[in-house]
């Protein structure tokens, strides 16, 4: 998978994956997803070890913290006396510094590019997804992850940093199925985080897909047949994920994303903007169920016990924190909380109360949005089981009400037409 620019800011580090050629451009009816490719999974390693030819891409970029917190709001879906204590949540990534405010704990769960401990986060990605699931609250800053107290469990499967057998990146399909298998077979996992997207061109998955996206898949479903709730990105769009025509999704589509394709197997989450709305920079698709803010003002900085409002790709310059990513890491705080809240709550269940307490997005299409999905997170009514009835409409004026304010529009018609008799007197003059 390689960490590529999308046609927004530097910073949006989705994870993608390309095929170059002619297929790339060409539209298709969306193809079928894999079925579970379990002997493809079995036949990759177990463990985490070191991806071929592994060499560094430059130094880790250092965080830039923000100019000011006076700009920082409270988190949007922080919900006062939140508390995810006992709920373990995997973030698959770049790696998670183990940070003061991820005050649930990080975990090592093991390190797929270098073979070395999760706890490294060169990139800064993993580290600032897992500040939006489980960040303490600062005490000034208006910072705070959607489930503080949440444990995390670091597993390392991808980075912009390195490079694997003359790749631009490390970690493909491959990687991200074994990395997701060692997350869902670890004692007391919840939710799994995948705010990656493996792009590839729709018509090239026409008639099947390869071994690799069938173990990405077997590692998804057994992880979702577990009990573990898998969240996944929508993707962004740009030159490496081109975007899909959001009126014409549900006939002809010109990229899938991985995971966040498969079904029901994943809960997937698109973007929305700064002003709550469907953001443009999202890949749509018929396979997105939910939305979310993409915008972090800051987030953990994985090099310092502060906060950064910036990352850094190779070759760019700093960008700030946006993407589906971030909305992905909200979703699946929202999913901590309800296992945290109701421990016995199945999977399905956890993934249908999230979608079924959607919030309206403005200028979405009812019932089901290509880039919003159902709609946008709403923590508090998941967390209720229910949304708040819309407020009731003005009420008609009574008749008795109606007589003196007919009585007054008379007297100021009255007043008008001698004002404009008066004027065209005047006039005539």
């Amino acid at each position: 998978m390689r960490r590529a620019l999308a046609a927004v800011p530097a910073a949006v580090l989705t994870v993608l994956l390309t095929t170059a050629g002619p297929a790339a451009a060409q539209a298709v009816a969306p193809p079928v997803p894999p079925a579970p490719d379990e002997a493809a999974l079995a036949a990759l390693p177990v463990g985490p070890t070191a991806l071929p030819g592994l060499t560094s891409r430059g130094p880790c970029p250092a965080g830039i913290a923000p100019d000011g917190f006076t700009a920082l709001v409270p988190d949007p879906d922080a919900v006062p006396g939140a508390d995810a204590r006992g709920v373990t949540v995997a973030v698959v990534d770049s790696g998670v510094a183990a940070h003061p405010r991820l005050a649930g704990g990080v975990v090592d769960g093991g390190d797929f590019v270098a073979g070395r401990s999760a706890i490294e986060d060169c990139d800064g990605h993993g580290t600032a997804v897992a500040g939006v699931i489980a960040a303490a609250p600062g005490p000034d800053d208006g910072v705070g992850g959607v489930a503080p107290g949440a444990r995390i469990l670091a597993v390392r499967a991808d980075s912009a940093w390195s490079a694997s057998a003359g790749s631009a990146g490390a970690g493909d399909e491959a990687t991200l199925a074994r990395a997701v298998r060692a997350a869902a077979q670890r004692p007391g996992v919840g939710v799994i985080t995948l705010a990656v997207a493996a792009c590839r061109p729709a018509a090239s998955l026409v008639g099947g897909a390869d071994p690799a996206l069938g173990a990405l898949r077997a590692a998804v479903h057994d992880a979702a047949a577990r009990g573990v709730v898998v969240v996944a990105a929508a993707g962004n769009t740009g030159p490496a994920c081109p975007a899909n025509d959001p009126a014409q999704t549900s006939e002809r589509v010109t990229t899938v994303p991985s995971p966040g394709w498969f079904g029901d197997d994943v809960l997937t989450v698109g973007a929305l903007d700064d002003s709550g709305r469907a953001d443009p920079s999202s890949l749509a698709g018929p396979w997105v169920d939910l939305a979310a803010p993409g915008g972090v003002p800051a987030a953990l900085d994985a090099r310092s016990a502060g906060l950064t409002a910036d990352l850094t790709l190779p070759g760019s310059a700093p960008g700030p924190v946006t993407g589906t990513s971030f909305a992905t890491a909200r979703v699946a705080g929202a999913a901590a909380l309800l296992r945290a809240r109701f421990p016995t709550m199945p999977a399905g269940e956890v993934v249908a109360r999230l979608v079924g307490t959607a919030a309206p997005v403005a200028g979405a299409v009812p019932g089901h949005d290509p880039v919003a999905g159902a709609g946008a997170l709403d923590v508090r009514a998941a967390l209720a089981g229910s949304r708040p009835p819309a407020p009731a409409p003005p009420s008609a004026p009574s008749g008795a009400d109606t007589l003196p304010w007919v009585a007054v529009g008379a007297v100021v018609v009255v007043l008008v037409v001698a004002a404009v008799t008066l004027v065209r007197r005047r006039s005539a003059r």
